[in-house]
C-alpha cells in the first residue's frame, strides 16, 4: 500500500523533479531552462491579449465608452 506521500500527484515542477532520475535527457539546465520557457510563452500569450485588447478598444471607441459607462454603473 502506498503511503499518503507517494499516492499525493504534487504539481509540475514535482513531477519534473521525480522523473529526472527516470529520463536521461532531464538535466537540471534543461528544467530550468523548462519553467522559465513555460513563464516566457505564458506572459507572450498575456501580452498578444492586451495588445488585441487595445486595438479592438483603438479601432472601436464606442467600446471604451461602452466599457467606461459599465465600470462606472458598477461602483
Amino acid at each position: 500500500m502506498n503511503s499518503p506521500a507517494e499516492s499525493r500527484r504534487g504539481d509540475f515542477l514535482d513531477q519534473v523533479i521525480a522523473d529526472m532520475d527516470k529520463e536521461k535527457f532531464l538535466t537540471e539546465d534543461f528544467i530550468v531552462n523548462l519553467i522559465f520557457g513555460i513563464l516566457f510563452a505564458s506572459f507572450e500569450s498575456i501580452s498578444a491579449a492586451l495588445t488585441l485588447a487595445l486595438k479592438l478598444i483603438g479601432d472601436h471607441p464606442s467600446v471604451l465608452e461602452e466599457l467606461t459607462v459599465s465600470l462606472c454603473n458598477s461602483y
